[in-house]
C-alpha cells in the first residue's frame, strides 16, 4: 500500500546516476582524455598523486574509477572515504570529476514504482538472520533445520531472483533475515526491506551515508524487531525492522575522521558500535598532520541510543612527536582500528574486536590485536597482539606524498575480520581469529585468552592473508585466504619489503583446519584460469565464509561463489556472478567480484553479494537468492 512507502519515496529524492554497470559511453578501464576540462584539472591537482599508481597501491588506480559511476564518486568526495580531499573543492568541482572520469553526466533517475510490493504483510516474524555471523559467536555456521539447506541441495539451487542496487559499484553490507523480509544496507546510504519470496521492495530507509556493515536485529523501542546498524560517518540508528520507521540515531564519532565499516552487535540491551578512521586516508596529503585518532567501542542503550561508555584502542591521547620531511607536525601513538563486529561471549560476559595497525609510532600493544573487553564496563579483560611494531598508513603507498609514512613502516598486518566462537563436540570453546598476515590464532577463553595454537596458512599481505572472516563448525575451522600479491608493503622510500613474509610463497586458497589443534586437513585451490584477463578479475579469496551442514561456501574476487565439501574439500557447487542479471527492481544489473561479507543461508534461500569497486576489482551492483525450485 502507498502509506508503506514514505519512508522509500523519501530515499528516493536523492540524486542518482543512470547506472553504470551497462553500456558504457568509453572502454572499461581505458583512462580519460587529458582534456583540459575542469574535472581533468581538479583530477591533476587534488587526485592524480594517489591514484594514478601501480598495482601494489592501496588507492584505485584512475582506469578503475573510469569504471565507476558519477555518484559513486560524488558520494566519496561527500560522504566517503574521500570527504577529507573533497571539502577542499567546491560543489561544482566535485560533480565536475566526477562526470570527467566516467564520462558518464550526473543525472537524477528513481527505481520504477513495479520495484515496490503491492501488498505489505507485517514484516514481523522469527529472526533467521541478524548481525555479521549470524547471531552470538559469530561463528557463521548453520544447521539444516536453521538453513533450510545442506550440502545434499546445492546442486539442486537455482536463482530465485535477483536485485540490483542503483548506481552501485560495489555490496558489501549484509542482509539480516526476519520472518519474509531481507534487511540490507546500500553504498549511499539507503536500508532496503526485501520481500525475501519475490524481491519486491517493502521500504528504504535513508541513512545519512554509506552503510557498509550489515544490520542486526533485537530488543530496542521497536521491541524485538528493533533493526540496528551504523553508517560510514559514524551515525548509529535503530528503526522498526517491519516499517522502517526512526527510532533514534546518534553520532558516534569524536574525531573529524572517525568511521563506522563494521556491523553493531547486541546483548542485553546495549549496541556495541565499532570505530575505526580515514585518518588513514588523509595522511596521503603531506601537510596534514598525521594522526590523533584512535580505534574504539561505544556502547548505547538499545532503548534510547545514549551512550553507556566508550573504550579506545589508543589509551593515550594522541601528542605531537615530531615533523615529516615538509615540516608538518607528526602525532602518535594513533590508529588501531576496528574495522570489523565486535563479538559477543554472553556466558563469559566478554566483548571480542580485532584490532588494526598503528599510524603512526610510537606503536602500541593494543594494534594488530585481539582484545577481550568487559561488556559491563568497557574494561579491557586481556589483549593478544599478532604484530608488534606495525605503524602503517596510506602515505606508504603513494609513490612521492610519502612525507607522513612513518619510517620502519609496518606491513599493514590488521586483524581485519571479527574472531568466531566456536563450539567443539565436547562442548569445549575455541575463540579463533584470522589475520592479514596469513596467521590463524586460536585461544582459550576460559583461561584469558591462553593461546592454543597458531596456524600460517599464507604469506599475508595488507588485503589478506585471512581478511573477512572465516567460519566454524563444530570439528573444523574454514579459512578463505588471498596473499593477494598486489598488495604485499614496500618502504616508500628504499622500495623494501615491510616484512620478510612477502617472499614466502602463495597460499591462496580456502583452508579446512582442525579446530582442536589446527592442523590442515585439507586445502581447496583457485582456479588459476578462471579469469581469462578480464580486467579486474583475480582468483583469490578475500570475503568471509559460511558453513551450512556438509559444505563451506565463499566468494571470489573473480565472481565465482562456490561451495566445497566440509569432509574432503570436494568442489560442489559453483556459480558465475560476475555477469549481466534480468533484475526483479528492473534494474540494470551485474555481479563483479565477491569481497567482504559471506553469503547468508536462510529459510531454504542462499543471499549472495556480488560487485567490489575498491582495490582494483570488479564493480557490480547485485544481491542474488538461490533456492531449490518450488
Amino acid at each position: 500500500m502507498k502509506s508503506d512507502r514514505v519512508v522509500a519515496l523519501t530515499a528516493l529524492t536523492l540524486l542518482v546516476a543512470p547506472v553504470a554497470l551497462g553500456a558504457q559511453e568509453r572502454p572499461l578501464l581505458a583512462p580519460p582524455p587529458a582534456d583540459g576540462s575542469v574535472g581533468h584539472t581538479v583530477y591533476e591537482s587534488t587526485c592524480n598523486g594517489c591514484h594514478s599508481g601501480d598495482e601494489s597501491a592501496r588507492a584505485p588506480r584512475i582506469t578503475s574509477l573510469t569504471a565507476m559511476n558519477p555518484r559513486a564518486i560524488l558520494t566519496a568526495l561527500t560522504s566517503g572515504r574521500m570527504r577529507r580531499h573533497g571539502e577542499d573543492l567546491s560543489a561544482d568541482e566535485r560533480v565536475a570529476v566526477a562526470e570527467w572520469l566516467t564520462g558518464k553526466e550526473l543525472t537524477e533517475t528513481r527505481m520504477p514504482e513495479a520495484a515496490f510490493c503491492s501488498a505489505s504483510p507485517s514484516g514481523r516474524g522469527e529472526v533467521h538472520w541478524s548481525g555479521w555471523g549470524g547471531g552470538h559467536g559469530e561463528a557463521g555456521y548453520r544447521n539444516a533445520a536453521t538453513a533450510g539447506v545442506d550440502s545434499g541441495d546445492l546442486g539442486d539451487l537455482e536463482l530465485a531472483w535477483a536485485f540490483a542496487f542503483p548506481d552501485a559499484g560495489q555490496v558489501r553490507s549484509k542482509p539480516a533475515v526476519v520472518g519474509d523480509r531481507v534487511l540490507i544496507g546500500s553504498a549511499y546510504g539507503e536500508v532496503y526491506s526485501i520481500d525475501l519470496e519475490t524481491g519486491c521492495v517493502h521500504w528504504v530507509f535513508p541513512a545519512e551515508a554509506a552503510v557498509r556493515g550489515g544490520i542486526a536485529i533485537g530488543d530496542g523501542p521497536g521491541g524485538g524487531q528493533t533493526a540496528f546498524f551504523s553508517d560510514f560517518r559514524a551515525n548509529a540508528y535503530a528503526i522498526d525492522a517491519a516499517s522502517g520507521e526512526l527510532l533514534w540515531r546518534r553520532s558516534t564519532a569524536t574525531h573529524a575522521d572517525h568511521t563506522n565499516t563494521g556491523t553493531v552487535t547486541l546483548h542485553d540491551g546495549k549496541v556495541f558500535v565499532p570505530l575505526s578512521s580515514m585518518e588513514i586516508v588523509s595522511a596521503g596529503n603531506p601537510e596534514y598532520e598525521c594522526c590523533t585518532s584512535s580505534g574504539g567501542i561505544v556502547a548505547l542503550s538499545a532503548e534510547t541510543g545514549d551512550e553507556l561508555w566508550r573504550f579506545r584502542t589508543v589509551a593515550e591521547e594522541a601528542r605531537p612527536v615530531g615533523e615529516n620531511e615538509l615540516g608538518t607536525r607528526t602525532f602518535g601513538p594513533s590508529g588501531a582500528p576496528i574495522w570489523s563486529s565486535p563479538t559477543v561471549d554472553a556466558d563469559r560476559g566478554l566483548l571480542y574486536v580485532g584490532t588494526g595497525e598503528n599510524y603512526t609510532h610510537p606503536a602500541t600493544e593494543t594494534s594488530d590485536a585481539i582484545i577481550a573487553i568487559e561488556m559491563e564496563s568497557g574494561e579491557v579483560r586481556w589483549s593478544h597482539q599478532g604484530t608488534s611494531g606495525d605503524a602503517w598508513n596510506m602515505a606508504c603507498t603513494v609513490g612521492q606524498n610519502f612525507e607522513n609514512c612513518p619510517v620502519d613502516s609496518g606491513p599493514d598486518f590488521d586483524f581485519g575480520m571479527s574472531p568466531i566462537i566456536a563450539t567443539q563436540a565436547d562442548g569445549s570453546q575455541v575463540l579463533v581469529a584470522g589475520q592479514k598476515s596469513g596467521m590463524v590464532w586460536a585461544f582459550d577463553p576460559d583461561a584469558d585468552g591462553e593461546l592454543l595454537w597458531a596456524k600460517k596458512v599464507g604469506k599475508g599481505s595488507a588485503l589478506g592473508g585471512v581478511h573477512w572472516g572465516i567460519a566454524a563448525d563444530e570439528r573444523r575451522v574454514y579459512v578463505p585466504n588471498s596473499d593477494n600479491p598486489f598488495a604485499v608493503m614496500r618502504d616508500p622510500r628504499t622500495g623494501e619489503l615491510s616484512h620478510p613474509s612477502g617472499t614466502e610463497p602463495v597460499g591462496t586458497g580456502v583452508y579446512a583446519l582442525d579446530l582442536g589443534a589446527g592442523e590442515v586437513i585439507w586445502k581447496a585451490e583457485p582456479d588459476m584460469t578462471v579469469c581469462g584477463g578480464r580486467p579486474g578479475c583475480q582468483p583469490f579469496f578475500s570475503a568471509a565464509a559460511t558453513a551450512i551442514e556438509g559444505a563451506v561456501l565463499a566468494g571470489s574476487l573473480d565472481g565465482h561463489m562456490r561451495a566445497w565439501s566440509t569432509e574432503d574439500g570436494t568442489l560442489l557447487w559453483d556459480i558465475d556472478t560476475a555477469q549481466e542479471f534480468e533484475t526483479v527492481n528492473g534494474v540494470p544489473g551485474r555481479g563483479g567480484s565477491i569481497d567482504g561479507p559471506g553469503p547468508v543461508v536462510a529459510r531454504g534461500t542462499v543471499l549472495v553479494m556480488s560487485g567490489y569497486d575498491m582495490f582494483n576489482e570488479m564493480p557490480g551492483n547485485l544481491l542474488l537468492a538461490y533456492r531449490k525450485p518450488r
